[in-house]
């Protein structure tokens, strides 16, 4: 049996039936042409975060159809490095407005490349007011140089270099054999340099002894310094019309505790000169007081009696195991923190062995000649007595 829906239709048609049978391909393309349209608005609107499937839904162009670039004409891209990074941290941060790239200099300006480091030299270099000790082996050269045709400038200069602490300790100990050695011609020999403000000459008068001559010239140490400059054996070798070396300024002292020595110098400021330098011993335990002090007035002692604190025990005068030896000058703390010391002093002492050493009761002690000269040196109330750390 045939079914009537597979008959074939005859070709004569109606008049309206065959226009519909055109209208529908016309429908349908059209129809086409929209979802043609309204699919590529939907994949090529772009909201700045493509997902995934929109992707993958777009072909990629034909390389032909990609406009081509210039590379003179791309800006280059650097990888920032790290202290790049972190300037651009710590500045304000950019607003959602794009800008224009900055030309090269100006982003060189606002983000600078990092500093090169210094070299070895530059970093291990010292300040200008600290000379390094190459500096001052120099200058203790050139100040050496000095002694044969200067020794009053070379005196001041090596003076100097030794309180700018720029020596070390070889040279340091080079400096101060320099001074002994021309401090022996300028300070401790009948001869007055030229230009020399530490000394001056004087013609004996008739009537004059030591102690009067120390007195009517203003000498600011006691009388028997001068016999010790002029390599006098007594007063009785004085001569009138003769003519002696007596000191014009005042002196004082300068004691380190960490390097147990006595500094004496003549003269204070800039222009202050060393004399001579002593090793001491200190106090045991480290109580040994600092600060400034003055000599204790009426203090001065030659071959004092001693009484021992500590014991009790009583040492006379001409007794050789006197711990204090054959000198006593009485110190008086001037500072607020060392004014209530009593008993500290500077003296002799029966065991040489002790200096350089932490061994006595709180006083500064010297080998016996050496407290000799610091006993006519320092005087009440004329020098000063520093002692350091």
């Amino acid at each position: 049996m045939t079914l009537e829906s597979q008959v074939p239709r005859t070709p004569h048609v109606q008049p309206f039936a065959a226009a519909r049978s055109k209208l529908i391909p016309i429908t349908l393309g059209l129809i086409g042409s929209l979802a043609v349209v309204g699919g590529t608005y939907y994949f090529t609107k772009s909201d700045g975060t493509p997902s995934a499937d929109k992707v993958a839904a777009n072909p990629v162009p034909p390389a032909a159809l990609v406009a081509p670039v210039n590379p003179e004409t791309m800006p280059e891209v650097k990888q920032q490095q790290p202290q790049q990074q972190v300037a651009l941290t710590q500045a304000a941060q950019p607003t959602a407005t794009a800008k224009p790239a900055l030309p090269a200099a100006t982003a060189t300006a606002v983000v600078p490349a990092p500093a090169p480091m210094p070299s070895t030299a530059h970093a291990v270099q010292p300040p200008a007011t600290m000379p390094t000790p190459v500096a001052g082996a120099a200058n203790l050269a050139t100040a050496r140089t000095l002694l044969a045709s200067d020794p009053v400038g070379a005196r001041l200069a090596l003076t100097q270099l030794i309180d700018s602490r720029q020596l070390n300790a070889a040279d340091e100990q080079v400096a101060l054999q320099a001074i002994r050695e021309v401090n022996a011609k300028l300070f401790f020999s009948p001869t007055v340099a030229p230009g020399d403000i530490v000394t001056k000459s004087y013609t004996v008068q008739s009537g004059d002894t030591l102690a009067k001559i120390a007195r009517r010239s203003g000498v600011q140490a006691d009388w028997r310094v001068i016999q010790r400059m002029n390599n006098l054996k007594s007063e009785k070798s004085l001569r009138v019309g003769q003519t002696l070396k007596i000191p014009m300024t005042a002196f004082h002292a300068e004691v380190s505790k960490s390097a147990y020595v006595m500094r004496v110098y003549a003269g204070e400021g800039p222009t202050r000169v060393m004399i001579a330098a002593f090793p001491v011993g200190l106090g045991e335990f480290d109580s040994t007081p600092t600060g400034v002090f003055m000599v204790r007035p009426k203090s001065k002692l030659i071959n004092p009696e001693w009484k021992n604190p500590r014991t009790g025990e009583h040492f006379a005068a001409d007794d050789p195991k006197n711990p204090i030896g054959e000198r006593w000058i009485g110190l008086l703390g001037v500072e607020a923190h060392n004014q209530g010391f009593k008993g500290i002093g500077i003296h002799g002492t029966v065991e040489p062995e002790s200096i350089g050493k932490q061994a006595s009761m709180g006083c500064v002690r010297m080998g016996d000649r050496d407290v000799e000269m610091i006993y006519e040196l320092l005087t009440e109330p004329n020098s000063t007595i520093l002692i350091a750390p």
